[in-house]
């Protein structure tokens, strides 16, 4: 009797890469209405799978179906399916390995900032769909005794992430938007972004932080207590950019270092 993985493997062949031999090997297995043949009931299922995963790329990925045009991105949806099978339940789960996929993808070469284009996709997908969490409690900060402040250490929102990318993608995702007024043109010439990308309540929020904040940001990222922060980022007035990041909801919470002093 054939395993289940086994079995698995040969419908996802058979489904994906129409493989004869995958094919022959399931008939045996394959039921269907009398009136339809073992390879028109596998033809339905091969339209169902993909239907579904083209349509869920689709709508993750809004702003790279409308760079490249419906019929390319339909051929790319394609080719990345068969190259990348769901390992979810979770349709929300199918993916994230677009933009390595569109990195090596030949016909899409001429766009080189595609794959980051992607990548700014796939992430405002998670971080829109992950959960709540309550924010920075200000009250329980401020009786923190004096000194105790610099074991602090600060926690950025939990679906926070920071984006680096050589091309001005966040233009070319702001420029491609349904409800967008304004000029529609990129230059690439404008140069790279750094990106943190959160969401506060229901407002997904695209920040353009400067490098001091950048670095700032980062430190705490590395859930480094305050003092060595601050000792790290000896350049950086960190005293006057703290206020910011609470202003800006970028501090979500925090907890007090518990490392031994040996």
């Amino acid at each position: 009797m054939m395993e289940l993985l086994e079995l698995q493997s040969l419908l996802y062949e058979a489904l994906t890469n129409k493989d004869v031999g995958a094919i022959n090997r399931l008939k045996p297995h394959l039921k269907g209405p009398k009136n339809l043949s073992q390879e028109s009931v596998l033809g339905i299922y091969r339209g169902s799978v993909l239907g579904k995963l083209s349509r869920t790329l689709e709508s993750i990925y809004p702003v790279c179906r409308r760079l490249v045009g419906d019929k390319f991105f339909a051929a790319t949806a394609t080719r990345y399916i068969r190259s990348y099978p769901s390992q979810s339940p979770d349709l929300g789960d199918y993916g994230e390995p677009f933009s390595l996929f569109l990195s090596s993808f030949e016909p899409a070469a001429a766009l080189p900032y595609l794959p980051d284009v992607a990548r700014l996709e796939w992430y405002w997908h998670r971080v829109f769909n992950d959960e709540d969490e309550p924010g920075l409690d200000l009250q329980a900060l401020s009786a923190i005794p004096q000194e105790q402040w610099g074991e602090l250490i600060f926690h950025l929102p939990r679906n926070g992430v920071f984006i680096e990318s050589p091309y001005p993608i966040h233009r070319i995702w702001e420029v491609n938007q349904p409800d967008y007024e304004g000029e529609g043109q990129v230059s690439l010439d404008a140069g790279g972004v750094k990106i943190f990308l959160w969401r506060q309540g229901y407002d997904m929020r695209l920040e353009l932080p400067n490098e001091d904040q950048w670095q700032l940001l980062r430190a705490f990222q590395l859930k480094l207590p305050f003092v060595v922060a601050c000792e790290r980022l000896s350049g950086i007035d960190v005293a006057a950019l703290l206020p910011q990041f609470v202003q800006q909801g970028w501090i979500a919470g925090f907890s007090l270092d518990e490392t031994p002093n040996l």
